[in-house]
């Protein structure tokens, strides 16, 4: 059985932070709002908008709040802060893409 396509824009969403703050920096992650963006009653969305909210660090008093637009046909994620506390180190505001490696790079560790 295979992910949904909800699924996978939410796991595309979650690495991509994970990336950019590790493990620890996001903290209690949520998906506040989940909205496909094309699709029909005969084909499910390939692009999503998900508003998404965690801590991004152990100290963070308030969780930071995300808008992630996802299309899972080129695994791309465009990402808006719109509230939180502002990280001046870190920005991640702006388009990312995810490339996916090949079997025999991941097994030879390239």
């Amino acid at each position: 059985m295979s992910e949904s396509a909800s699924f996978q824009a939410i796991t595309l969403t979650r690495k991509i932070f994970e990336h950019i703050h590790g493990n620890l920096g996001i903290l209690r992650f949520n998906v506040d709002e989940l909205v496909p963006t094309n699709g029909s009653e005969d084909t499910e969305s390939k692009k999503w908008d998900i508003v998404c909210s965690f801590f991004e660090t152990l100290g963070s008093s308030s969780p930071s709040k995300y808008k992630a637009s996802v299309n899972l046909d080129n695994n791309t994620v465009v990402i808006k802060k719109l509230s939180g506390p502002t990280m001046k180190a870190k920005k991640i505001e702006g388009s990312w893409v995810v490339k996916q490696k090949r079997k025999e790079e991941q097994s030879s560790g390239k």
